[in-house]
């Protein structure tokens, strides 16, 4: 499934309401905002999208954000939520909500050795002195005729 960053809060938002987890120490609202996605995908808890304005949220953004929910619920710190989700497998996720929908909660272990992170490359073309064309596409290249017409529309806005 397909969300934007708003419907993945509200998906979130009802899959918490449905198995009654709320945040237990008071430090994080009751209801997920989508302020609170981008925090969490600035501090690695959520992976980045898979395109960008603010669509490719998918259903391991969807484990992600409910995982961290069911250990905010159980009073943990984001910093330690992190180092026990960071490079957790989606069915490794997927048992952490399974077992809090039956009123359970199972840590993962934190003796697993977490997978190694997926660096973002950034490409970046300056356009004169007054722009920047940024991609998170590996491998993409302009060609001179692209940058001119690039330019060429920059200087008709």
């Amino acid at each position: 499934m397909a969300y934007s960053l708003d419907s993945l809060a509200d998906a979130v938002n009802a899959w918490c309401t449905q198995h009654r987890i709320t945040p237990a120490n008071g430090q994080a609202a009751t209801e997920l905002s989508v302020r609170t996605l981008r925090y969490y995908r600035t501090v690695n808890l959520l992976d980045a999208p898979a395109s960008g304005g603010g669509a490719g949220y998918g259903e391991r953004h969807f484990l992600q954000a409910c995982a961290v929910r069911v250990l905010q619920a159980e009073g943990l710190p984001l910093n330690r939520i992190q180092s026990l989700l960071f490079g957790r497998s989606d069915g490794e996720l997927q048992s952490v909500i399974d077992a809090a929908a039956k009123g359970t909660v199972e840590l993962p272990s934190p003796n697993q050795a977490p997978l190694p992170a997926q660096p973002e490359c950034w490409q970046t073309w300056p356009l004169g002195s007054d722009f920047l064309l940024i991609s998170r596409k590996p491998g993409v290249h302009l060609s001179p005729e692209q940058t001119a017409a690039i330019l060429d529309i920059l200087a008709r806005g």
